[in-house]
Parts: C-alpha cells; structure tokens; sequence
C-alpha cells in the first residue's frame, strides 16, 4: 500500500484543493458565455472575411474561381467529359486503334510474333539486307552512286530544271501544260462527252464481242494446221500418181506444113 511521505500535502483530497477547483469552475462558468460570445464573433469576421470581395474566395483568381473552372459549366470536368464522350476524341482514337491491331485485322497481323514485321525485321530479312553494308540502300547513296550521279552539276535534275530544260519546255506559254489545259485542247477533248474517252469506251464493247471471236480463230489455227499437214502429204501421191497415168504427159502438138509455111 502506498504510504505519502511526510510533509507531502495531498491537494486532491485536501479541504483547500476543493475550494481551489470549485472557484475556478465557478469562474469558467461565468465566463464561457462570454469566450462562446468572442468564438461567435471572430468566426462571424472570419467568415465575413472569406466571403468579402477581397477574401480569398471571391476576389479575381481566387478559391470560387479556380473551383468554377475545374467544377463549373466549361470547367476541366465538363470538358473532360465531352473529349471522353466525343467518338472522334483521345477514347475513339484508342478504341479505333485497338481495332486496327487486333489479332484478325492485317495490322495486328503483321505486328504478331513471327507475323510480317518480324519477318521483315528478321536478320535475313528484307530490311537487313536494304540497310546492310554493300546493300542496296548503301550502293544508291555511295561516293558515285545513282543519288550522287542525279544531283551532280550537269546531271539529270540540272538538266530537267536548267533554263530552257524540260521543265521549262513543259511549263512553257504554249508548251505542253497549255496545250492539255487549254480551251478545246488536248484534255477537254479527250473528256468532253462524245470524245476520244467516250468513244473508246464504246468500241470496248466492240472488243468484249471480238474477243470470243478471236478466241475461237485460236482455238481453230491448230485443226487447220493439221489439215494444211494432211493436205500437204496427200498432195505429193496423187501427183506422183497424175504423172504415171496414160496421157498423163501432154504430147507437144505437130504442126501443119502448110500451115507452117
């Protein structure tokens, strides 16, 4: 049991200790209307202050404002949901995307393992051998190379865009360009109705009834040559037969004395 050392007061239990404690809760009482009165107040001037329209809530860019453009009508939200409802926006993109690369689409097909891009990217394939040393791409834009002998002064693209080039020829008042653009020129005549197109589009039903014709005739060139070769070996007996026969051979014709006098 615990035993209080002497000359140690017990404020707890002790007769002043209770009057102590019953005047400092008489006191709170009296005064806690008063502390409730000045909380009252200072949370009234608080709010007032917040709600003025230099508070941080109302005034230009403040909390009312930043909460309108995320919460309000053309706010973050709104817009998010119009981009996210939208079937063109960022989600059909997605799901179109999604489409184009699924496994029975060709996209999705040729991005499958083992699929065409693989193949293409293999170490023998396609773009390897483009792309290696001495490849084809490495010969078109080597020293003397078909790219090099294009560009080179007095080369080709010189030529075609070279004063007086073909180019300039095309471009010409007169040239080429003029004489398919102009009026009842080349182009509008080729286009207009009853024109070179429109009657080649005509004869092509003249060629869809030709071209059975043309293929029986080559179906039939083959039994003709066999009767030209059956001709051919029973022409040579009856001649040799013709020349065997009495009278076969023609007497030369005895002439008249006095006729020939």
């Amino acid at each position: 049991m615990f035993t209080r050392p002497a000359g140690v007061t017990d404020y707890v239990t002790s007769p002043m200790s209770w009057s102590y404690c019953s005047r400092m809760d008489i006191r709170g009482l009296a005064l806690l209307p008063v502390r409730v009165t000045v909380a009252a107040t200072q949370a009234t001037l608080g709010l007032g202050q917040l709600a003025s329209p230099q508070g941080p809530i109302l005034r230009e860019g403040g909390y009312a404002t930043r909460l309108a453009q995320i919460f309000g009508e053309g706010g973050l939200l709104d817009q998010l949901n119009r981009i996210l409802a939208d079937e063109r926006g960022p989600i059909g993109l997605a799901n179109t995307l999604a489409d184009l690369t699924a496994d029975d689409r060709p996209v999705g097909k040729a991005l499958a393992r083992d699929g065409l891009l693989d193949r293409m990217a293999d170490e023998e394939g396609p773009f390897v051998r483009l792309l290696e040393a001495g490849g084809p791409l490495d010969r078109a834009l080597g020293e003397d190379g078909p790219l090099y002998r294009l560009l080179a002064p007095g080369g080709p693209l010189d030529r075609l865009l070279a004063e007086e080039g073909a180019i300039d020829r095309i471009l010409a008042e007169g040239g080429l360009i003029d004489q398919l653009l102009a009026e009842q020129g080349i182009l509008e005549k080729l286009l207009a109705p009853g024109g070179t197109l429109d009657q080649l589009i005509e004869l092509g039903a003249t060629f869809d009834a030709i071209v059975p014709r043309l293929e029986a005739l080559g179906n039939a060139i083959p039994n003709l040559n066999s009767a030209v070769n059956i001709l051919s070996g029973a022409v040579e007996p009856l001649g040799a037969l013709a020349g065997r026969l009495p009278g076969g051979r023609r007497r030369p014709p005895v002439l008249d004395p006095a006729v020939s006098d």
